[in-house]
């Protein structure tokens, strides 16, 4: 193991924190690339520092939302996880159950049907909107899983920190900055000579304590840093500005039409409904082994949608549209055939919640969100341990030229990224304001 002295170490969080010097750059070439280092340190440092409080709650309650399911079958076991039996009820029956249970139901909305032969069958009806669960061998009512359970109040705080709209913009800003501390802290961590082993690939376990703490805040970042950029990329889709121009572009190009315009039946308006068993037993044949969700009629002589999906992968692999009375598939859409941005919209959610492989990127993303949590922590314990004496020691402003592509780049991601844009803007103009009060 390594024995050499601190200021020799290359790493990204290397000695200087609190004392407004960044890491040391002795193996760097003075100049353009040690002014650059600096410039980027600086706004790792403080972008670290402003979303600390919010990153560590996205990550916490994100980490409990990846095992959603799984946690929702411990707490909720009465409803959601039956004992399979040696035959099903039918369909109809079990909706027929669902309705006489829920008082004021007028309709169901939505069908959800399982692949696994334990999962109860869950449904939504209006006007409640609550998902509600019927035993599929038995036909018995089992309960709902009301509006404002334990995981809706997960993820209202872990979207809008309970705070409505004003939460939701905390929270996209936070998404953005956490992608500039992930490349941020790649750039910085980035070894400077091809053989350095430990304290960038591997802690320094048996070093001084600051040096085991830095060590464990560089490397642990690195490890989780791609994973991270995905999971805040993909949950920019769910922030407050950033998905309305995701919808608006959804729009424009006409990608969602497909799901959001309702279809018409050939058959005439007074012609038989099929039983509902009819219908998923066509769906299941056109595309078996997959979890199924059947989108009941929105318009009269409106068409079933059966949607396929699967425990990985996209939301939705295959859509079909099923005339109610004849059973006629009307269209039959793959998603390798839509438009890309309806492709992303459809991968987004597996990809943010880790499920895309399974239960091994699961633990994964809970990996990268747990060392998430832990990163702003030890950022502030190493600037806190290194700052000088009755000074708060914070990293001094660079007066020097930026690097053309640096700047073409920070202008792209700030109009890609407008709410992280116009915090940019502000942060620059508040130093722009400090450093004239100062001179005066």
């Amino acid at each position: 193991m390594s024995t050499e002295p601190v200021k020799k170490t290359t790493t990204a969080a290397d000695g200087g924190l609190g004392s407004g010097e960044p890491p040391s750059a002795n193996t760097r070439q003075s100049g353009i690339g040690d002014r650059l280092y600096r410039v980027v340190w600086r706004w790792h440092f403080y972008a670290g520092m402003i979303i600390t409080p919010a990153l560590i709650v996205v990550a916490a309650t994100g980490a409990l939302y990846i095992f959603k399911d799984e946690l929702e079958a411990v707490i909720y076991p009465e409803v959601t996880y039956v004992e399979p039996g040696t035959e099903r009820a039918s369909y109809e029956q079990q909706i027929a159950a669902a309705h006489a249970a829920v008082p004021g139901t007028q309709r169901t909305i939505l069908l959800h049907v399982f692949t696994n032969p334990k999962r109860a069958t869950s449904m939504v009806l209006a006007p409640s909107g609550q998902y509600v669960y019927v035993d599929p061998y038995r036909g018995h009512y089992l309960g709902a899983i009301a509006r404002g359970s334990f995981f809706d109040s997960v993820l209202d705080l872990h979207r809008t920190l309970f705070l409505g709209t004003t939460g939701r913009i905390i929270i996209e800003l936070t998404t953005c900055w956490a992608i500039v501390l992930a490349v941020t802290g790649i750039y910085l961590w980035w070894p400077r000579t091809a053989n350095q082993l430990w304290g960038a690939w591997l802690p320094r376990l048996r070093q001084k304590p600051y040096v085991v703490l830095r060590d464990l805040h560089a490397v642990s970042g690195f490890y989780v840093a791609i994973v991270a950029i995905v999971i805040s990329l993909t949950g920019l889709i769910y922030t407050y500005v950033w998905s309305r121009g995701f919808q608006y572009a959804g729009q424009k190009t006409e990608a969602y039409d497909m799901f959001t315009k309702s279809m018409v039946c050939k058959s005439p308006p007074d012609a038989k409904d099929l039983p509902i068993d009819r219908i998923i037993e066509i769906a299941q044949q056109r595309m078996p082994g997959n979890n199924l969700i059947v989108w009941f009629p929105r318009i009269p002589n409106g068409v079933y949608l059966v949607t396929a999906n699967n425990d990985r992968g996209p939301q939705v692999n295959e859509m079909l549209f099923i005339d109610r009375a004849s059973g006629e598939i009307l269209e039959d859409r793959y998603i390798s055939r839509t438009k890309l941005i309806y492709q992303l919209g459809s991968w987004n959610y597996t990809l943010h919640v880790g499920s895309v492989w399974g239960l091994t990127s699961k633990v994964l993303w809970l990996v990268t969100c747990v060392i998430l949590m832990t990163l702003p922590v030890t950022g502030i314990w190493m600037w806190w341990q290194r700052r000088p004496t009755g000074r708060l020691g914070l990293p001094r402003r660079v007066d020097a030229a930026r690097p053309r592509w640096l700047v073409v780049t920070v202008t792209a991601t700030s109009i890609l990224l407008p709410v992280l844009g116009l915090s940019v803007v502000v942060l620059l103009v508040g130093e722009y304001l400090l450093q004239r009060l100062r001179k005066r």
